[in-house]
């Protein structure tokens, strides 16, 4: 189950001896660690360093984004979550997407105000960083689309460059651009600009 371009490839488990063995009710009882996010796959934590400036700034960028078609709909149809805890399912897997988008048929459910969300994020978004990189093109890949997830959605923050993705019959298919825009199906009206989202970007950073 492979993307269907040689950048986002099959998982391989050849790094599963350098993660740490744990049950998932010691999972859930780990503490937050400054600097640090926690995963978990199949009694396995994973670990990653958090994101530098450009990383963490492009996610509130896109957030942003989001955040005004949630507003311009009225919240219709999606919720976003940025580094939110998805269960895929509970007792096995825990990925904490970058942002997860929850659409349509799935919002109009109740979210537990105390819990998290069950299964994978409809739209799974990761912000590439050079330690996590080969991960989220091989094994975060592999396992949002195992669990059901429709699109994949990659950002570069230093190559400035992103890639999309849609579920395929068996894996993940490359989706061209509008021009300088990505539209999708799944979020009605979305015009996902990304001339705008880098020129906030650099802003941000004080580079433009």
């Amino acid at each position: 189950m492979m993307m269907g371009m040689s950048r986002v490839a099959a998982r391989t488990d050849s790094d599963d001896a350098l993660l740490m063995r744990l049950g998932w009710e010691e999972y859930l009882r780990l503490d937050d660690v400054p600097g640090l996010r926690f995963e978990y796959d199949e009694g396995r934590l994973i670990v990653s360093p958090s994101g530098a400036n450009a990383h963490d700034l492009l996610i509130r960028v896109l957030a942003d984004m989001l955040g005004r078609y949630e507003d311009d709909t009225q919240d219709r149809f999606c919720v976003a979550f940025t580094e939110h805890s998805f269960f895929m399912p509970p007792g096995r897997r825990d990925l904490r997407p970058d942002l997860g988008i929850v659409t349509n048929e799935r919002k109009e459910r109740p979210i537990a105000e105390d819990g998290w969300i069950e299964g994978a994020p409809d739209i799974a978004v990761e912000v590439l960083s050079p330690s996590t990189e080969e991960r989220d093109r091989t094994f975060k890949a592999t396992r949002y689309y195992e669990a059901g997830s429709s699109e994949y959605w990659l950002f570069d923050p230093i190559a400035q460059t992103a890639e999309f993705f849609r579920r395929g019959e068996s894996g993940w298919q490359p989706t061209p651009l509008d021009g300088t825009a990505y539209r999708t199906p799944l979020l009605p009206g979305f015009n996902l600009d990304l001339t705008l989202a880098w020129r906030r970007l650099r802003r941000k950073l004080r580079s433009d």
